[in-house]
């Protein structure tokens, strides 16, 4: 899904939209990874205020 993205945006179409059971593997993923390294305040600020949004990137 990552490389799909990637891909999609270097040819300038849109990301394409996957089923649940590819999504919320990958999503729980980078949520994990991103938890890892920025913590937990940071994840939750940055979900769920647009004011207060950190750099979560979870690489």
């Amino acid at each position: 899904m990552v490389h799909s993205d990637d891909l999609a945006v270097s040819i300038g179409v849109p990301t394409p939209e996957f089923p649940a059971d590819v999504f919320e593997p990958v999503r729980d993923l980078l949520v994990r990874l991103a938890v890892r390294r920025r913590g937990q305040a940071a994840l939750i600020s940055a979900l769920s205020r647009t004011e207060r949004a950190q750099d979560i990137s979870a690489f």
